[in-house]
């Protein structure tokens, strides 16, 4: 008995003489050009309480330009991200 243990022992051992290889995980940071980032803030708004329909029109204007601009911006950041996955997807 003590013979066929020792020769599984012996037959166990030696198929773990050759490890598998592992395949390392790659890992690719992709980073937005700061140049994408454009989203203007009105950093000061006038005095609410003294202002004429004109300048009430003129500020909400300047609102909705600022905020098309953004998001101007991020569809831009995300279409390159896009790019950037689509390019990195193939290389595997």
């Amino acid at each position: 008995m003590k013979k066929i243990v020792v020769c599984l022992a012996a037959l166990t051992l030696a198929g773990c003489g050759t490890a598998p290889k592992l395949l390392a995980p790659e890992y690719k940071v992709v980073t937005v050009p700061e140049d994408l980032y454009q989203c203007p803030v009105k950093k000061k708004f006038p005095e609410s309480r003294g202002l004429t329909n004109q300048q009430v029109g003129s500020l909400i204007l300047e609102l909705q330009k600022n905020n098309l601009t953004c998001k101007n911006s991020l569809d831009n950041i995300k279409a390159y991200l896009a790019e950037a996955e689509a390019k990195t997807s193939k290389k595997k």
